[in-house]
This record gives C-alpha cells, structure tokens and sequence, in this order.
C-alpha cells in the first residue's frame, strides 16, 4: 500500500509546532513533533523540498528557520528571521528560499547541515547561496519566474533578484497600488500583482520595472489565485472568476 506522509504546521496561543501525519494502513503519529520556543504564532505552510541530496521539511517559525527530515529530525536552522512569519519557503532551480517581514531574503542550498546563521562577523555559511538584507516581506510570499526572484511587500514595493547570486535589479513603488495581501504570479514573461482594492497590476517580467497596464475588478481582493491547467482562478470578495486565454 501506498504510504503518504502530511506535515502540518498549526497555530496556537502557547507554542507553534509541525507534526507530521502518516497514511497507509491507518493514521498514525510520527513521534517527532518539534516547536519553535513557544513565543507565538506562525501561519506559514511548511515546504517539502526533494532535492537531488534529500527530501527535507522546510518551515519558518517565530524568528527562525528550520529545515527537518522526514522523521522529524533537524537538519539546519537559520535565526534572525521574522518574529510572526506568514510568506511560505519554495524551491527553485535546485534552491530554496525563505524570508520573514523587515528581515533577510535567504537562499539556501541542498545539504545544508547545522546553524546557517552568520556569526558575529556576519560570514554567510558555505550553504547560504546568498542573502538579502530586508529583502523579506510581511504577507505576499515571492514568485521565481525566467531566473529571477520577484517580491511584492505588502505596501506595494515591487522588487528584482537574480534568482542564483541575489543582485538586486531594481526596487520600485507600484504607484496608486495601495496595499497587497496576495501573492504575485507570472505568466507569458509578465508578473501580476493583484491589490487588495481588486486591481491586478501587470509589470514586465525583465530587468527594468515597466507598469504594463492595471485590469480593475473593483471588489475587494485578499487571496492569492491559483493557476489550474489552463486557467486561472481568481476569488474577490463575493466572486470567483475563472480566466483562461481564448486561443
């Protein structure tokens, strides 16, 4: 029988905690259930990266990141993140990234073991491929797109990374876009930033910020769309669109 493995990272008041549920036969508890110090709450969604070394668990809770096997151990660990972390780590080409709000945007690589976290001479460990300094954003999480790392902050900051050295490209103000709780995507070499007044702000996916064009829902939007096949699902306050292109 096919035996399936779900890791949760739940939210309460006292402690935050990842367990891991195991399905085959019947449900089961792996017995590993690791916290982050009990200081709060987390609302990230922990990341499974299969990578060509392993397959680790990847999450980031009050001020810190941690990176587990599938049986719960640790593996490594980053400090100095955000205090009440919300945009969850992803992967891309072979990386994985993991930021927090008002701190570093960090890229970290497979086989990672220990504290990554700089000493007091601020020297990156071997397996940080790079970090940005207040390159982290408080809700929206970043998109990977043709190379590169696009970030939105929740005040409409609109910025560019190299996706494999970290070089900033170009930090810019989407004017009038007011303020951002979902996450950006990309599509066709364009990056969509949709505002929580329900407009959807289209900027070039190249190494310059160019405003494209602005397509207005005027609704209240607060959920980041989910691409499905050939569509796009998109919910604002009392609709739920599904957009797709007519060729």
């Amino acid at each position: 029988m096919t035996r399936w493995t779900l890791f949760v990272s739940y939210p309460i008041h006292v402690v935050s905690s990842v367990i891991a549920l195991s399905f085959g036969a019947a449900w089961g508890l792996i017995p590993s259930g690791q916290g982050f110090g009990g200081r709060t709450r987390i609302w990230v969604t922990p990341f499974v990266w299969k990578n060509p070394r392993r397959t680790e668990v990847v999450t980031v809770g009050p001020g810190v990141a941690v990176s587990y096997d599938a049986t719960g151990k640790e593996l490594w660990r980053l400090s100095d993140m955000s205090a009440t972390p919300i945009p969850s780590p992803f992967a891309y080409e072979g990386l994985v990234y993991v930021n927090g709000e008002g701190k570093a945007a960090v890229c970290v690589k497979p086989g990672a073991t220990g504290d990554l976290t700089p000493g007091e001479d601020r020297k990156q460990s071997e397996f940080v491929a790079w970090s940005q300094p207040r390159g982290g954003t408080y809700l929206p999480t970043e998109v990977a797109y043709d190379g590169a790392l696009f970030v939105l902050s929740e005040t409409g900051i609109s910025s560019r990374f190299d996706a494999k050295t970290g070089q900033l490209s170009y930090r810019s103000r989407i004017e009038a876009g007011g303020a951002f709780t979902s996450s950006p995507w990309t599509y066709n070499g364009e990056v969509f930033c949709l505002s929580e007044e329900g407009k959807t702000f289209v900027i070039a996916a190249g190494e310059r910020f160019d405003l494209l064009r602005i397509n207005p829902l005027d609704e209240m939007a607060q959920v980041t769309p989910a691409i499905v096949g050939d569509r796009l699902l998109l919910r604002t306050e009392s609709r739920l669109y599904s957009i797709r292109n007519k060729n």
